[in-house]
């Protein structure tokens, strides 16, 4: 057997040519080979170690979990024509790793290739071949018979020996091994046909033996460096500490979780609902404009929606969104939500920004970020903000939308309805709010950290902050907000948030500084309480 350095199996199969000491069969799989790697169509990809180890996840599933798996794959989409799929074994495999009862001739396995070829055929009538070769020591070798897959009844896969190209009578040994074999091979079609989990890179020039190798397949980022549950490990420098953030690189995971047979179901059609709902809701945040509210905002529509009702239906009647979808988040407040911090997702029904919205809300923990282990269990709130009809309540959550386990009395839907009126209020009044690109070191960091990972950057995120009149440095006689600083008996003090009706329209008055310093300044804070507590100043 002739053999070129470092060249890759397909080429050396190829340049060995038709052996005459060779099986029947051997020759016969040779020269499908050589006809489809002729054909136009006819695409070479390695394989690297790392999908090996994901397909053999998926083989090692029980029969029912792994056939829903592979009814999923869509091989008329992953093979247009005829396509060679090479690997190495790991360290050169052994009788006994090959699932080989007697040693073989040609000494250890060190390399496998399968040709997979598309025949003709269209719907549930659409099948396709497989052939397997090896690389031993000292010999190449191809499988006595050929493998057929077909999508049956258009629903599931089977795997059959194919009727036609197999001459041969089978031994029981080999008639045994055509399940697993086939299973073998779907469950590496499986991993390869799965977006986010693989990518293909460019082949790059061998420069000992000066041959280009093959386009290879690999585990895309993060699905390099996984535990040993399968689920990756992205370090805290990759993360922002934003929940948009983390709901983003959840939702990615989760969709790889599915499509690794990592996360399972009961049926296929259970599986792909699970699949599309992940990919629905990772594509409603990317479609959304985020913003974080800065703490003032926040704190100030807590205040208002725990103390204010003047002018509330008013306000309601000028509500409007800042945009048609829009991401809000914030933490630390009381707004009748359980949780310490909070994201909202809000789209206006029919793209109209003054009429009623729909949305959902994921509340998490204060100060922690979200566990890997806790994404396939991630929920949100759903919700309906009415603004068209003041005689309903302008917030609802449907109970049949609630989370299992999530009592309806931890949610205080008056109290959440007041608080996300203020919200808005503050966005769409003007000179009210500021608003700029959230650029903070740490997310700078988690940046680098995950364009050297080939992870995908965090996206923009705007902050919102509430426009505070400032008080004056001692000693100034001018505030910032304008205008002298008034005299008389006043200290100085800071004036929380409220609406006012002004000239026979209600206004919002942001918070602001009154009094003199020359009669001191108070240190009085406005706390938001549960009730039945006092309220300290």
């Amino acid at each position: 057997m002739a053999r070129r350095h470092n060249a890759p199996l397909l080429v050396e199969l190829l340049a060995n040519g038709i052996d005459p000491l060779a099986p029947g069969s051997y020759n016969r799989s040779l020269m499908l080979l050589s006809d489809a790697a002729h054909s136009a169509s006819f695409k070479s990809l390695s394989v690297a170690p790392s999908v090996l180890t994901a397909a053999n996840c998926i083989l090692q599933l029980g029969e029912q979990p792994r056939q829903i798996v592979f009814d999923a794959i869509d091989l008329a989409a992953l093979i247009d024509g005829a396509l060679w799929l090479e690997f190495d074994m790991p360290n050169g495999c052994d009788a006994s790793e090959a699932g080989e009862t007697v040693s073989q001739p040609g000494g250890r396995l060190l390399r496998e290739g399968w040709l997979i070829t598309k025949e003709v055929g269209s719907g549930s009538n659409v099948s396709f071949t497989a052939c397997r070769f090896g690389e031993r020591e000292t010999a190449f070798e191809a499988e006595r018979f050929i493998i057929r897959i077909v999508r049956q009844l258009g629903v599931r896969y089977g795997v059959v020996v194919d009727p036609v190209l197999d001459s041969t009578k089978l031994s029981p040994e080999e008639k045994a091994a055509v399940p697993e074999l086939g299973a073998g091979i779907l469950s590496l079609l499986a991993v390869l046909g799965a977006p986010r989990l693989t990518e293909i890179v460019d082949a790059k020039l061998d420069r000992r033996g000066g041959l280009t190798r093959l386009r290879e397949y690999r585990m895309a980022s993060p699905w390099t460096d996984l535990d040993r549950n399968g689920v990756p490990m992205l370090p805290r420098a990759v993360r922002s500490g934003l929940l948009y953030d983390e709901l983003m690189d959840s939702f990615d995971l989760n969709e790889g979780l599915i499509w690794s047979g990592r996360s399972l179901f009961n049926s296929a059609e259970d599986r792909l609902r699970a699949l599309e709902v992940t990919a629905g809701r990772r594509d409603m945040l990317k479609a959304a404009e985020p913003f974080v509210l800065g703490a003032s905002v926040a704190e100030s529509a807590a205040i208002v929606a725990a103390e204010e009702r003047t002018g509330m239906e008013e306000a309601r009647r000028q509500l409007a969104l800042p945009f048609p979808r829009a991401w809000l988040e914030w933490q630390g407040v009381e707004c009748g939500l359980p949780g310490q911090r909070w994201g909202m997702f809000i789209e206006a029904l029919d793209e109209n920004v003054r009429g009623d919205a729909r949305g959902i809300i994921f509340p998490a923990r204060l100060l922690e970020r979200l566990e890997w282990e806790d994404i396939t269990r991630l929920k949100g709130f759903c919700f309906l903000l009415r603004i068209s009809n003041p005689d309903e309540p302008i917030v609802s959550f449907p109970e049949a939308y609630l989370p299992a386990g999530v009592d309806p009395a931890s949610i205080d839907q008056d109290l959440f309805g007041r608080f996300i009126l203020a919200v808005l209020t503050f966005l769409t009044q003007p000179r009210m709010t500021e608003t700029r690109v959230r650029e903070h070191p740490e997310r700078v960091r988690s940046n680098r950290v995950r364009a050297e990972r080939r992870l995908a950057p965090l996206g923009t995120v705007r902050e919102i902050r509430l426009l505070i009149d400032e008080p004056p440095s001692s000693g100034s006689g001018a505030r910032t907000g304008g205008g002298p600083v008034q005299s008389g008996t006043m200290p100085r003090h800071q004036v929380r948030a409220f609406w006012r009706y002004r000239m026979g329209k209600l206004e919002f008055v942001r918070p602001h500084w009154r009094g003199s310093e020359a009669n001191g300044i108070s240190r009085r804070r406005y706390l938001v309480m549960q009730g039945g507590d006092q309220r300290a100043a």
